[in-house]
């Protein structure tokens, strides 16, 4: 085989496997009492008022997880932990109208060159750093150490539609793509 098809079939394969990324994940209702208190303890430092999140054991591809949810602000919250306890992220679900404007249009340029049409289902800001830097963020405000990214779940199509979660750094570059693999339900829904 000659060297430029060898390297012609490796870059063909290698953005293939790279472009089709799933996310597949399921979550599970749990008491309080099941998930690592540095979990609970780090939840009621941030989030003082927050009297009874919602927890649940979060299954994916990458592991176990807790996560606790909560309206906080007019905001769905949503803050994960991994199965030790310590904080991963925090999300809050946005309007666009919530975003930078220079932000949302960078993202929605990239989606337009990707894909044919889409349709946006839920635009998150994620908040990431250490746990100290996080809980800073919601007790006083402060920015330092916190990264935001916008984590958009849309309908896009491409040769068909399919379920896609999109991730971009805080100006709108576009991070990850992977595709939400939809779990089939055994009951009908009417």
């Amino acid at each position: 085989m000659s060297r430029f098809l060898i390297l012609f079939l490796f870059s063909s394969f290698s953005s293939v496997f790279s472009f089709a990324q799933e996310k597949s994940e399921r979550e599970v209702r749990v008491k309080a009492s099941e998930v690592p208190s540095s979990a609970k303890d780090w939840l009621k430092d941030a989030f003082e008022e927050i009297k009874r999140p919602k927890w649940y054991l979060e299954f994916s591809l990458e592991g176990k997880a807790f996560e606790a949810k909560f309206w906080r602000e007019k905001h769905f919250h949503s803050v994960k932990f991994d199965s030790l306890g310590r904080l991963v992220d925090v999300e809050i679900e946005i309007t666009k109208k919530e975003m930078p404007e220079e932000s949302w249009l960078a993202i929605e340029s990239y989606l337009e060159s990707e894909f044919e049409e889409f349709a946006v289902q839920k635009i998150q800001r994620q908040l990431i750093g250490e746990e100290g830097d996080v809980e800073d963020y919601f007790d006083e405000n402060e920015t330092e150490g916190v990264k935001i990214r916008y984590e958009i779940v849309f309908e896009g199509k491409k040769e068909n539609w399919q379920l896609w979660e999109a991730l971009f750094d805080e100006s709108g570059a576009f991070l990850t793509l992977v595709r939400i693999q939809v779990k089939p339900v055994d009951n009908l829904i009417f």
